[in-house]
């Protein structure tokens, strides 16, 4: 499988830039997505998908061969 940010995914990944650590982290999982895109600690509801990492929420959708990350938020309360 392959992963594919979309542009709002990666603008709003850059709120969080300075979250190096973070967003160093949220990279790593989504790379993961590629091996096992149904993680038994997301969330899953049809066509969306939703992974928590660390600090982070990052939503999800999978097309065929390829998983496009749509979002990423900070977990209010975080």
């Amino acid at each position: 499988m392959r992963v594919e940010w979309s542009a709002t995914a990666l603008a709003s990944g850059r709120r969080f830039m300075r979250d190096q650590d973070g967003m160093r982290s949220v990279t790593q999982a989504t790379a993961a997505l590629a091996i096992n895109p149904l993680p038994s600690s997301g969330f899953h509801r049809g066509r969306y998908h939703r992974v928590r990492v660390g600090h982070y929420r990052v939503m999800y959708v999978i097309d065929d061969d390829v998983i496009t990350i749509e979002r990423v938020d900070r977990v209010s309360g975080s």
